[in-house]
């Protein structure tokens, strides 16, 4: 009898493989959603988050650059359950935190430990021999990373509409510690593709503070560009020149932590590029997005979860249909064509709406829409980056390592883009409509007698005409809110529409 080939993968393993990628993007999922009751109760303001989310960037930039050695040094399967108990243990901050500190605490520790996920549950992958065998690895990553997408904006707003948003870091810290069983399992002591490299004290922390600054830089650009231009521009630079000291010392030491002369390639470069924009958009639109159907269309938590989640789950099922195609039409460019045209239908498609827009047939639509895009994009850019690196394992696995620092890196500056600029829109369009709001306008004269003659019922003719202007100004932040939000999707209309362009006419990926 024939002995087969390659011993059968233990569950284990797979549970591993889609454990770490189902709790990363879960929790992000949901932050990024809750966002705005988050900020409530912490009391911080939109720029006091976006700097909570830039700290937590910049520190998992910094322990994704430091996963090959720290994997050296501890052991893949102990600096894997480390990583999961720092998770658990940040999440346990967030949800007892009542301050914005706290949270900021919190936050830093999960950043510790969820930072690499991604990038172990690829190299992970790589445990299983080539062969049709390590494929099952891939859709375990998948459908971890696919399933932890769609359900992060569903428990979230369960959890704020139900009970309270700490109760969604009280089942990241859950999931964390379930996620150990698997990994003490499976898991061996080393991992095959690790090098050691060097961890010295000055590259790490260039790179961390050269993060920080430049991020900071262009978070309080809107605030204060021009009364601090000049500091700002300062703070970018210096950022700029500690990356670029950063990237000098790894290319030109003899054991690097990151082997970046390796990746001078157009195809890897490409890919990064894509890569961001995807992660941008992420961060922007999973934050704008719950905001929008919240605020300014007055559906409820749990009902946006609901529609959000949806949505998402269209694009599942799109990347099913699609890893069956993938076999027999395995050439990029009409995924990325596809892709691209549904993130531009999405654009319209919610730049269209009004406070009136029906949930089902004006929301849901845009919705899959958005999710095809990143079903789409995402796993066909993955699948096509990294294909001129796999000839040595430690560029490859470096490789990885580069291009989820950079989605940290997306991610913040996608929530920074979207809260600065609808800030900035919102009070453009709320000055436009206040310039209409003034004694002598009859429409507006018309609406406030209308309001005043209603609550007249009710209340006194000087508290009736109080309540009255109580409603138009609600009335007016709501009109500002959507109109900032629909300027938003107007833009990504036509940054998507570019990306149908450069799809077609690219020659890096055939």
């Amino acid at each position: 009898m024939q002995a087969s080939p390659h011993p059968p993968i233990p569950p284990a393993l797979l549970m591993t493989i889609g454990a770490l990628t189902f709790v990363d993007f879960l929790q992000n999922g949901m932050v990024t959603f809750a966002a705005s009751p988050i900020m409530g109760e912490i009391g911080a303001s939109p720029e006091e988050y976006t700097t909570v989310a830039v700290i937590y960037a910049c520190v998992a930039v910094v322990m994704i650059a430091l996963q090959g050695w720290l994997v050296h040094h501890l052991g893949l399967r102990r600096y894997l359950l480390a990583s999961l108990g720092a998770a658990a243990a940040g999440a346990v901050v967030c949800a007892l935190s009542r301050s914005e500190a706290g949270f900021l605490l919190g936050r830093v520790l999960m950043a510790m430990g969820c930072a690499a996920m991604l990038t172990s549950s690829r190299l992970t992958v790589n445990l299983i021999p080539p062969g049709p065998a390590r494929f099952q690895g891939i859709k375990a990553l998948a459908t971890g990373l696919c399933t932890g997408t769609a359900l992060g904006p569903l428990l979230a707003s369960v959890a704020v509409d139900q009970t309270g948003w700490h109760v969604m870091f009280w089942l990241v810290a859950a999931l964390s510690l379930l996620a150990m069983i698997p990994v003490a399992l499976a898991m061996p002591d080393h991992g095959g593709v690790t090098v050691a490299g060097q961890a010295r004290l000055a590259p790490i922390a260039a790179l961390g503070l050269g993060s920080f600054l430049l991020l900071h830089a262009l978070q309080r650009s809107y605030y204060d560009f021009f009364s601090d231009r000049h500091l700002l521009v300062l703070y970018a630079a210096a950022g700029l020149a500690a990356l670029a000291f950063f990237v000098r010392s790894e290319t030109r030491h003899g054991a690097p932590l990151l082997k970046l002369g390796g990746m001078k390639e157009v195809r890897f470069l490409s890919g990064l590029a894509l890569f961001m924009f995807c992660y941008l958009m992420l961060g922007a639109n999973g934050y704008l997005v719950p905001l929008m159907l919240q605020r300014a269309l007055g559906l409820s938590w749990a009902n946006t979860g609901v529609f959000f989640a949806m949505g998402l789950g269209a694009g599942v099922l799109t990347f099913a249909v699609m890893s069956q195609l993938l076999a027999r039409w395995p050439s990029p460019r009409k995924f990325f064509v596809a892709g691209f045209t549904a993130l531009a239908a999405f654009a319209v498609l919610m730049s269209r709406l009004t406070p009136s827009a029906d949930p089902w047939t004006d929301v849901l639509p845009a919705l899959a829409c958005y999710g095809v895009f990143i079903m789409i994009v995402m796993p066909a850019t993955a699948m096509n980056t990294f294909t001129g690196l796999t000839h040595d394992p430690a560029v490859f696995a470096h490789a990885q390592q580069v291009k989820n620092m950079l989605a940290q890196v997306g991610q913040a500056l996608g929530i920074m883009v979207a809260t600065v600029g609808q800030q900035w829109f919102t009070s453009e369009h709320y000055n436009v409509l206040m310039a209409g709001i003034a004694q002598g306008n009859a429409n507006f004269e018309a609406a406030k007698a209308q309001l005043s003659g209603v609550y007249a019922a009710a209340a006194d003719p000087a508290r009736a005409q109080q309540m009255a202007m109580a409603h138009i100004s609600q009335w007016l932040d709501q009109q500002s809110v959507l109109l900032a939000n629909l300027d938003h999707f107007r833009v990504l209309a036509v940054l998507a529409l570019a990306g149908v362009v450069v799809s077609v006419t690219q020659r890096v990926f055939r």
